[in-house]
């Protein structure tokens, strides 16, 4: 039996900003995915993450870039500024 969750304890662009954070070089969208489902158990579509990433991005946390099919997503170069204002 799988531990499938309703509710999280952490909302989703919490963990991917964090986990983004712990990879100043980048992650993959695919790699950022078998994280989420290893390391959190959480098991998440696309279109959810998406939606994280473009709030993330928005509020200037973090960077997507596509690399041919895939995004890379990056921790923002100014993110210490935003935390710090």
């Amino acid at each position: 039996m799988s531990k499938k969750l309703l509710w999280r304890n952490a909302p989703l662009y919490r963990i991917v900003v964090e986990e983004v954070l712990s990879r100043p070089e980048g992650v993959l969208e695919s790699d950022l995915i078998e994280i989420l489902k290893k390391k959190y158990d959480i098991e998440i579509s696309r279109a959810e993450l998406y939606q994280s990433l473009i709030k993330l991005e928005l509020n200037g946390f973090i960077h997507v870039d596509y690399v041919g099919k895939e995004m890379k997503i990056r921790p923002s170069k100014n993110f210490a500024s935003i935390l710090g204002s």
